[in-house]
C-alpha cells in the first residue's frame, strides 16, 4: 500500500472520530424503554452504578454532551420544566433524556453533590436547582425525597448557593 491510501475518505482519522461520537450518541439516546426511577428497584445497585459510568468521560467528569445547552432559556419554558419535574417525581411520562436522568444521573448527582461535574456542569446544575428550589419548592422537596437516599439535602442547598 502506498501513502495515497491514507488520503482516502475511509482512512482519515476524522471519520473514525465522527463514528465514535455517533456511537456514543446512539448509546446515550437509545436506552431501553423499561428504565425506571432508581427507587423502583428495577436495577440492582451494582448494575445501576455500572450504568451511570457510561456518562463519565475518561477525565472522571460527566460527558459534555449537553454542556452547550442554554439552561436559562429552558428554565424560562414552564412547559418543559413541568414535564421534567413530572417525569422525575413519577407523575408523568418521560422523554428519553428524562428517563436517563432520573434513572442514572439525578441520583448520582445528588449523592455526590455534583462531584463528577465539570465547572460548566456545576454552573448549569446550580441554575436548575435554584430555579426548582425558588419557583417550585414543593417539587424540589418531592425530588429530594425520592432521590436523596443519603441525606444530602442541606449539602445540595449549600452547593446551590455557591457562586
Amino acid at each position: 500500500m502506498t501513502n495515497n491510501n491514507m488520503n482516502s475518505p475511509r482512512c482519515r482519522p476524522e471519520i473514525f472520530s465522527l463514528l465514535a461520537v455517533a456511537a456514543i450518541a446512539t448509546v446515550l439516546v437509545h436506552q431501553p424503554s423499561t428504565v425506571h426511577c432508581a427507587d423502583a428497584g428495577v436495577y440492582p445497585p451494582q448494575q445501576q452504578q455500572q450504568e451511570a459510568t457510561m456518562f463519565t468521560a475518561p477525565s472522571g467528569y460527566y460527558v459534555s454532551t449537553y454542556d452547550h445547552m442554554d439552561v436559562g432559556r429552558l428554565l424560562r419554558n414552564n412547559k418543559v420544566v413541568a414535564g421534567f419535574v413530572k417525569c422525575f417525581t413519577n407523575e408523568g411520562p418521560c422523554t428519553p433524556e428524562g428517563r436517563l436522568a432520573k434513572a442514572y444521573l439525578l441520583p448520582e448527582i445528588i449523592r455526590t453533590v455534583c462531584g463528577k461535574c465539570t465547572p460548566r456542569q456545576k454552573d448549569m446544575a446550580r441554575l436548575v436547582i435554584r430555579h426548582i428550589y425558588t419557583y417550585r419548592r414543593g417539587d424540589f422537596d418531592k425530588i429530594m425525597q425520592i432521590y436523596d437516599t443519603d441525606g444530602k439535602k442541606n449539602e445540595i442547598i449549600d452547593f446551590m448557593n455557591q457562586k
